[in-house]
């Protein structure tokens, strides 16, 4: 017993010291707000797209509470298109999700967009996540070629600490909108 106690002591120690791979040259901390961000996860879904994530220190990915993710895609294709998706994924979502709601906004040179939106998760007829996302659509050159950036933060609140959440929302959100929309990421670089 002492040694399956021991063993997974080390196992789980080993887990929370894995160095989470960079694939595209933002090791951070990041800052939001006044909120440091450190890499905790990162993934390569394809060969021409990148995802990674950040969250404060002491937080999990499983269970955040506030969440910075960029998004690369080392393709042509364009902002309009992608937020397209996510918002088609939006209206099919309002149909089961009754917290959901969003709004899309425009850069005044119409090369920009910003998405935000609210989607929640319940059971038993109770509230058990509600999720805040802002998401910034931008097209960046990328070693000379046209590349789509998506960061988007996302903030939660998990079950008693929901109603408070909701409430403060609004003045929450002008200050994310405001954070993201004058947020700038160190340069890119995607790791061979």
């Amino acid at each position: 017993m002492i040694r399956i106690i021991i063993l997974s002591t080390i196992l789980s120690l080993y887990t929370i010291h894995i160095d989470v791979k960079d694939r595209i040259g933002i090791k951070g901390p990041l800052s939001f707000g006044n909120t440091q961000l450190e890499l905790a996860w990162s993934d390569k879904p394809s060969a021409d797209y990148y995802i990674q994530e950040y969250i404060p220190k002491g937080e999990q990915v499983e269970r955040f509470n506030q969440m910075l993710t960029i998004y690369v895609l080392t393709k042509d294709v364009t902002p309009e298109s992608e937020l397209q998706q996510k918002v088609n994924w939006l209206i099919e979502r309002k149909k089961s999700d009754a917290i959901c709601n969003y709004q899309v906004s425009k850069s005044p040179d119409g090369k920009e967009f910003i998405l935000d939106f609210l989607v929640g998760e319940h059971e038993d007829g109770k509230m058990t996540i509600v999720e805040f996302n802002v998401y910034r659509y931008k097209n960046i050159k990328l070693e000379g070629q046209s590349t789509l950036l998506v960061s988007a933060y996302s903030k939660r609140s998990y079950g008693a600490n929901i109603t408070p959440f909701l409430t403060n929302l609004r003045a929450d959100r002008n200050s994310c909108l405001n954070e993201m929309i004058s947020f700038k990421l160190p340069t890119l670089k995607i790791a061979k």
